[in-house]
């Protein structure tokens, strides 16, 4: 279930089975690919992450906001959202000693990603650890109103964590992390990325290979459990809220229509997917994988270019 793929990123969309239509593909960037088509996968990287309610940071009642927070927030924001990662880091790294929720999240999703794109993996462990330590004080110091951010990427660090300490550890926080990223849409529900998320969840669940179900049954008295349409319809959601937003949404649309036996309209979401551009390392995976998926139906090349 929670079998996750990694790889020193993609140079190339494709191998040598690609003709040469597909060279306006080439170029991807080197990064490191942490994604996989039956894996939790709830750590990623996404252009248009969330698009935040316009007061989510104001009025917070949280004496701890620096006075130049408004510009400390956007600036880092758009660092992240251009994937200038280091940059970001440098910007919120001198708040680490904060007990302002809405940037040590902040500090936690960029710390967090670094760890994705460390190639050793005793580095990648020590900054996810690292992460994870920075998203409890910012749920330890959640405003009354509540923390949007706070309660997701608690959610995403606790699966990576869970990832971290083996298979038993991450079906047993499985529950704890729905919960959070249910708590997260409570508080802002038009957020993309933790309604594709949850679905990530469901599918996971409801793709539960049999030795993965029997520790599940071990550990629980009921164990977790969903069904692919419950995924369909998180996935679903997010593409509502904003359509094209992420390569790896549409993939897994394609993924769920597969399982469901609905063969074509698993193979114009493949479709959709792989024609997607490539900006970040999930892209990179996800446009390999799509390729993979469409050359197993039969599709040719010259239909998808």
């Amino acid at each position: 279930m929670f079998k996750r793929a990694a790889s020193s990123g993609f140079r190339f969309a494709f191998k040598n089975s690609t003709t040469s239509k597909f060279q306006r593909f080439k170029q991807v960037p080197k990064l490191l690919a942490i994604t996989g088509g039956a894996s939790m996968g709830i750590a990623f990287f996404g252009k248009a992450e969330e698009k935040k309610p316009e007061n989510l940071e104001q009025g917070t009642g949280n004496s701890e906001k620096p006075k130049n927070f408004d510009l400390i927030v956007q600036n880092a924001d758009e660092l992240y959202d251009n994937y200038l990662i280091d940059n970001c880091y440098n910007i919120l790294k001198k708040f680490e000693s904060s007990k302002c929720s809405e940037l040590l999240w902040r500090l936690a999703r960029v710390v967090c990603e670094k760890g994705k794109l460390a190639k050793d993996p005793n580095e990648r462990k020590e900054l996810i650890l690292e992460a994870y330590q920075i998203i409890k004080k910012a749920l330890e110091n959640e405003p009354k109103e509540g923390c949007f951010g706070a309660h997701k990427w608690y959610a995403i660090l606790l699966d990576y964590v869970g990832e971290i300490e083996g298979n038993k550890s991450r079906i047993e926080k499985s529950f704890l992390v729905r919960e959070h990223l249910e708590k997260a849409l409570s508080y802002f529900e038009n957020d993309p990325t933790t309604w594709h998320i949850l679905g990530v969840w469901h599918f996971s669940f409801a793709n539960m290979g049999y030795a993965t179900r029997m520790v599940a049954k071990a550990i629980f008295a009921t164990p977790p459990s969903s069904t692919y349409q419950d995924a369909l319809h998180y996935f679903l959601k997010a593409e509502q809220i904003s359509p094209g937003f992420y390569s790896t949404n549409t993939y897994y649309i394609g993924e769920v229509y597969e399982q469901l036996g609905q063969k074509q309209d698993a193979i114009d979401a493949f479709k959709k997917s792989f024609k997607m551009p490539v900006v970040t390392s999930d892209d990179a995976a996800i446009h390999k994988k799509a390729y993979e998926k469409l050359k197993k139906y039969g599709v040719k090349d010259s239909e998808v270019v």
